[in-house]
């Protein structure tokens, strides 16, 4: 499988979860989300946007784990490791997809987006090899 493949998800992954590592940023991000689902007038309740501390630290987790994940690919763009995380791309998509059927903000569709097309580029990629 090509490296720039593995590379270039990572690199994207990379710039996605940064933000939600970092505590003031992720909230500006997340009030940011909740603006434009409301300027789009999806209007979705405030109730699915109010994490508070605890469930804020879970996005925080969420951001550090990324971007982790994201680094160990960018130093070991191994075929091995693209398989694992094209797989979970799909368990992501389908998480969030539940969310969105539970109430959360129509744009989480772009992330749904994301998960999927990473997920076809690495597989893509590991078929040519």
């Amino acid at each position: 499988m090509p490296t720039r493949i593995i590379k270039a998800v990572a690199w994207g992954d990379f710039a996605v979860t940064l933000p939600f590592a970092v505590p003031f940023i992720a909230e500006a991000l997340i009030a940011l989300i909740y603006g434009i689902d409301r300027a789009l007038g999806f209007d979705t309740p405030a109730l699915f946007f109010e994490a508070g501390p605890f469930g804020l630290m879970f996005v925080h987790i969420m951001g550090v784990l990324g971007v982790v994940w994201a680094a160990a690919r960018l130093r070991q763009p191994l075929p091995e490791l693209a398989r694992i995380d094209a797989v979970a791309r799909l368990v992501v998509a389908a998480l969030i997809i539940y969310a969105i059927s539970r109430g959360a903000t129509p744009l989480l569709w772009l992330f749904v987006a994301t998960e999927i097309g990473g997920s076809i580029l690495q597989f893509a990629g590991l078929r040519k090899n």
